[in-house]
């Protein structure tokens, strides 16, 4: 197992250079000068020559690069921001902080309905019920995040005044931000669980134990579900990486001061470090996400650990006669 892990990290070193890369190229790519938006149109020519020099503008890419990628592994340096001079790091750790407890709310209020309402059309498959399910699950998939997000607002701030429409000066302004990405999640989950449901139920040893005479919700809860949610954790795994790193919409919808927004606010003002390391830092969240995923798979289904641990050891060598 110890094998498996450490082969996992060792892969997530050439995914984030390849990333790294690719952002660092479309960063150099994009039309505009950085040392001309901070000093402004009147800056004379010799001053944006000395800004650029001050910012390394005017070495080759393949140098900035190796040193950009040095500082990060050397001293976790994602740059500095050219609105603040302050940096990147420091300025959007707190911002992280807010978009990761607004998606794990999120991912943990969608998953939690999504998996009960699957279950429910698994067992009630083809009644009205299931039915039912398939419909409105389809219905909060079929409508944009924003779209949700506004309709919310409309609700329970405007109408009802029961909720902020914007910030999270309290505890409450969280509410409709999490409730309008866990909405969006539920037909996610819900197909995923009961599709993985039908199939479990399924199995030889489901049969086996209703032969034996275990109640429905023993045989519900104790033997199908555990290998009905792998599945189920995979796309827990994927939600969560999607969330923190697509709700730059949502953010400024709702006026959160998350990672989204400040990419996006990143974007508006040139703010090139800004954004390469805000991508990045949401690149990096990601492939660890996807580790503890496939490490979860493995904690979940006992089949999945004797495979590893088979495929890791060497076969024997056969003897010459």
């Amino acid at each position: 197992m110890i094998k498996y892990i450490l082969k996992r990290i060792l892969y997530l070193i050439p995914i984030l250079l390849g990333v790294s890369a690719i952002i660092f190229a479309l960063k150099t790519l994009t039309p505009g000068d950085p040392a001309r938006m901070i000093l402004g149109n009147t800056a004379s020519e010799e001053a944006v020559a000395e800004k650029r020099a001050e910012l390394g503008l005017d070495q080759p890419v393949v140098v900035q690069y190796v040193k950009y990628v040095g500082g990060i592994v050397t001293r976790l340096d994602f740059g500095t921001s050219y609105k603040t001079n302050e940096p990147v790091l420091k300025e959007i750790t707190p911002r992280l902080w807010v978009s990761t407890k607004i998606t794990l709310g999120a991912v943990f209020l969608g998953a939690v309905i999504g998996v009960l309402l699957g279950i429910l059309s698994a067992l009630k498959k083809y009644t009205w019920v299931d039915s039912l399910v398939l419909v409105i699950s389809m219905f909060f998939q079929s409508i944009p995040e924003f779209v949700v997000g506004l309709v919310l607002i409309m609700i329970f701030a405007v109408n009802l005044h029961l909720l902020p429409a914007t910030g999270i000066d309290s505890w409450k302004g969280y509410i409709l931000p999490m409730l309008c990405v866990g909405l969006s999640s539920i037909a996610n989950y819900t197909r995923i669980t009961r599709s993985s449901m039908l199939e479990v139920l399924g199995e030889d040893y489901i049969r086996t134990a209703r032969a034996k005479g275990q109640t429905e919700k023993n045989i519900t809860y104790r033997h199908a579900l555990r290998n009905a949610l792998i599945p189920v954790i995979q796309s827990v795994g994927t939600h969560i990486g999607n969330a923190i790193g697509g709700g730059m919409v949502l953010e400024t919808v709702f006026g959160v001061p998350g990672v989204g927004k400040y990419i996006v606010d990143a974007i508006t003002n040139r703010n090139y470090p800004a954004v390469l390391g805000g991508a990045l830092i949401i690149a990096m969240l990601l492939v660890v996400i996807n580790l503890l995923v496939d490490i979860s798979f493995v904690m979940i289904d006992p089949r999945l650990k004797t495979t590893i641990i088979g495929s890791s050891q060497k076969a024997p060598k056969k003897k010459v006669a």
